[in-house]
């Protein structure tokens, strides 16, 4: 969490305890009331975002959702509110080079850690047909719950990054190659990622690419887990320096935590038959351990990401599952290691107290013991 967002959020209690007024009908004893020029659930979700580009836009509230109370809104409560406004304002002009270099305004929100251009009208979520803005929100909240899983699992400070990643998601092809070029300095149809200091994904999200809210959910886990990976101090990419391994198996391995299946790779040529088995590479991991086929592990630990192939992807996720299983934050050491270019074997040595032979070893006995033999 920023200073800022922090200090705010600390006022706004600080507000509302001392603005409580027993018996306040209008907002309850809180201090704030709804602005009535939202819809009350929308009002909720402004409170959760650094900013939202569907709210700013209010002249009520300026993008707040809620107004002082009328009857007992205390000083602190209007300082509080006039604070949040303020902040609106400031993010306002600070994302207003999105429009500029598009041509028009664009759909987008803020967080502590992301900022995000959702160009879609509307997605099918969960059996239910859901608009841009509340679209919007929904996927700023999954953004910020995959950095919390991140820094939970890896055990990484907050400190530990420097600027918040930004995410820019069209509908139109056009959109996708103009804006991939301006925000990631690299043009392409499909998604395209911008790593290290200033990190970054873009990618088109119509029909051609992404047919459900699942997949695109699904491929967001895996893209923005290689921004987290790599912006991390000290900020590198590691997947041109032989740490493809750990890149793409982390990414497998967050797909899989939420879906129990991984189908997204960071290079087209290597997405193929990718309902293989359903993607489940548990399953498929324990077939190729139990019939003597994993790759050897020499050979992966030497890949770049663009030259793992399919069977070297699947026993990646299981590297990294492995060794989160024994200890995630150790696991981050030896990811910082990588970034740094240090070998992966002396890293593991350092680490994890293991040669590569035993930690292949070791490992295998560990998927065969835990690992199920078909899918559920």
């Amino acid at each position: 969490m920023s200073l800022l967002h922090a200090a705010l959020a600390i006022v706004l209690a600080a507000a509302a305890a001392s603005a409580q007024v027993p018996g306040c009908k209008p907002c309850g004893g809180s201090g704030r009331e709804l602005c009535p020029k939202h819809p009350k659930v929308e009002c909720a979700w402004e409170s959760e975002v650094r900013y939202c580009s569907f709210a700013a836009k209010c002249a009520e509230c300026g993008g707040a959702g809620f107004l002082p109370c009328k009857k007992c809104a205390s000083d602190a409560t209007k300082q509080a509110l006039a604070s949040q406004r303020e902040r609106i304002g400031i993010e306002a002009k600070e994302l207003a080079s999105y429009d500029e270099t598009m041509g028009r305004p664009l759909r987008k929100g803020s967080t502590d850690h992301f900022t995000l251009v959702l160009e879609l009208d509307s997605l099918k979520v969960e059996k239910r047909t859901v608009q841009s803005h509340e679209l919007l929100h929904v996927y700023l909240r999954r953004l910020e719950k995959l950095f919390a899983d991140y820094r939970r699992v890896m055990g990484a400070d907050e400190g530990d990054f420097q600027e918040r990643f930004q995410i820019f998601i069209w509908y139109l092809d056009g959109d996708q190659a103009k804006g991939s070029l301006a925000f990631c300095s690299q043009g392409a149809p499909a998604g395209v990622k911008l790593m290290g200091s200033h990190a970054r994904y873009s990618t088109a999200a119509n029909k051609r690419w992404f047919t459900t809210d699942e997949q695109l959910h699904r491929n967001l886990l895996h893209m923005v887990s290689h921004l987290i990976l790599s912006h991390e101090t000290p900020s590198q990419w590691m997947g041109n320096q032989k740490g493809g391994w750990a890149e793409e198996g982390l990414g497998h391995w967050f797909e899989y935590q939420t879906f129990a299946r991984c189908d997204n790779y960071c290079f087209q040529e290597q997405n193929l038959n990718d309902d293989y088995s359903g993607g489940d590479y548990k399953v498929l991991c324990r077939k190729l351990v139990a019939a003597d086929e994993a790759p050897p592990i020499a050979g992966v630990f030497e890949r770049n990401t663009d030259t793992l192939l399919k069977n070297e992807h699947i026993v990646a996720f299981s590297y990294v599952d492995y060794l989160i299983s024994i200890d995630g934050t150790k696991f981050d050491r030896v990811c910082a290691d990588l970034r740094a270019k240090v070998p992966t074997r002396e890293s593991l040595q350092e680490h994890f107290g293991l040669a590569p032979l035993e930690f292949e070893r070791r490992w295998k006995e560990w998927v065969l013991a835990t690992y199920p033999t078909q899918k559920d």
